[in-house]
């Protein structure tokens, strides 16, 4: 299944044709197993890697690619608190694996393990520039989740970091990935196939998403009134936006180019929910950009207009709730599909928005693997320039958010989490 909060698209007709991955060529997109072995990293070379953080989110989407992955083998995890990593090391690795990988409460003496070679930061994001910060200078690669600072000006540092301490280091490798995983998903190839193929035309002339609901985030369900860290601007940087929208604002800047002229604003209005009530951030986005001129879209995209809504604090008894609706738009149809699942269809339909085509996918087992054999078959050198998220993509992501947030915040450019008696938007 996908993400919870993700919905088929309404007003579909049942009847159009449906097409699994294998009619685009795609041979192996219909398994849920890692790439096969010709595109990882020999055995002579594995890249030995180390999680700090050890959250929900490395039990099944991000953590396992990391011993499942060709090339790639798990040493070293490490949590603060006493007990707590090797306690995760009992509850998810194989039985087979668990000798083999060491638990640390102490980020010094993770660092100095003998064997490793990158570091997965998968802590809230309130810790993300401290830990980058130590890898870089621990000389190892890092591949920190999304959406890497809290806001434009910790994002930088984080990749300034890597840049100053592995100046002439690792022959000139890149050594800063990101975690914005749908930019390997096969639903995400699939879309830029259409689009090379001119499902919608010769060009993309607006893209349009409108979110109702939670986009799948975790810890919003618990009855208690305890602020979960995704709503506690200290620790994620803002609402759920940080945690769900970068996603969208980041594949948006994938497939077609960076934004620009972005204009948008946030509003707190709380609704019925009882995470939402008892926390201090944004709960209602809106954004509204241009795309810029690129080198990496497939179609020419720039000058289309973008058109963002994420209303988090919908209504229950909003019939329309909950959406989760991206609609890609070109002169000869558009493409209608959810945008926070790597696995519900895609919908090919045409000028009079009838549908004419659409596309199943599996749900992947580890949403993660994808993106996580990438980065791993570039730092072992079994592949030059295959990871398709670094630090670059991050910074924009993290400058279009600070934009939109910034009337709410009274300003990014500090650390405004400490003083959120001066933000506007609180009250």
């Amino acid at each position: 299944k996908g993400r919870a909060d993700s919905t088929d698209i309404k007003g579909n007709d049942p009847s159009n044709k449906i097409y699994s991955m294998s009619n685009l060529g795609n041979s192996d997109a219909k398994t849920k197993k890692s790439p096969s072995s010709d595109e990882g990293s020999s055995d002579n070379n594995v890249v030995r890697w180390g999680i700090v953080g050890l959250g929900d989110v490395t039990s099944v989407k991000s953590g396992p690619p990391f011993w499942k992955c060709n090339g790639s083998t798990l040493v070293a995890v490490m949590r603060r608190t006493p007990g707590a990593a090797q306690k995760w090391v009992g509850s998810n690795l194989p039985s087979n694996l668990r000798s083999s990988v060491t638990a640390y409460d102490d980020i010094h003496n993770f660092l100095e393990h003998p064997d490793l070679d990158a570091v997965y930061v998968a802590t809230p994001p309130e810790s993300h520039l401290d830990i980058s910060q130590r890898v870089a200078k621990a000389g190892k690669f890092c591949y920190v989740e999304k959406p890497a600072g809290r806001c434009g000006w910790e994002t930088q540092e984080i990749i300034d970091s890597f840049h100053n301490e592995q100046q002439g280091k690792k022959e000139g490798k890149n050594m800063l990935y990101t975690a914005y995983v749908s930019r390997a998903y096969e639903r995400t190839d699939t879309i830029q196939t259409l689009l090379k193929e001119g499902a919608i035309g010769d060009k993309v002339t607006s893209v349009q998403y409108r979110l109702k609901g939670m986009g799948g985030a975790r810890g919003m369900d618990d009855d208690n009134d305890a602020v979960p860290w995704r709503l506690d601007a200290r620790k994620s940087g803002g609402g759920l936006i940080m945690d769900v929208g970068c996603h969208v604002i980041d594949r948006i800047d994938y497939l077609f180019g960076p934004l620009k002229d972005v204009k948008g604003g946030a509003k707190r209005r709380c609704g019925s929910r009882l995470k939402l009530k008892v926390a201090e951030v944004e709960d209602y986005v809106s954004l509204s950009a241009t795309i810029g001129s690129c080198e990496w879209s497939v179609i020419d995209s720039a000058g289309a207009s973008v058109d963002c809504i994420w209303d988090f604090g919908y209504e229950d008894e909003d019939p329309t709730s909950p959406m989760d609706e991206l609609i890609i738009s070109g002169p000869n149809g558009s493409l209608k599909m959810a945008a926070m699942s790597p696995s519900l269809p895609i919908y090919v339909l045409d000028t009079n928005e009838a549908v004419i085509k659409t596309l199943t996918f599996e749900q992947p087992e580890h949403t993660a693997q994808r993106l996580v054999q990438l980065v791993t078959n570039e730092i072992s050198g079994a592949k030059e320039n295959t990871a398709p998220s670094r630090g670059e993509n991050a910074l924009r992501t993290s400058k279009v958010l600070d934009t939109v947030l910034a009337g709410y915040y009274d300003g990014r450019d500090d650390a405004f989490w400490e003083r959120p008696d001066t933000w506007p938007g609180r009250h």
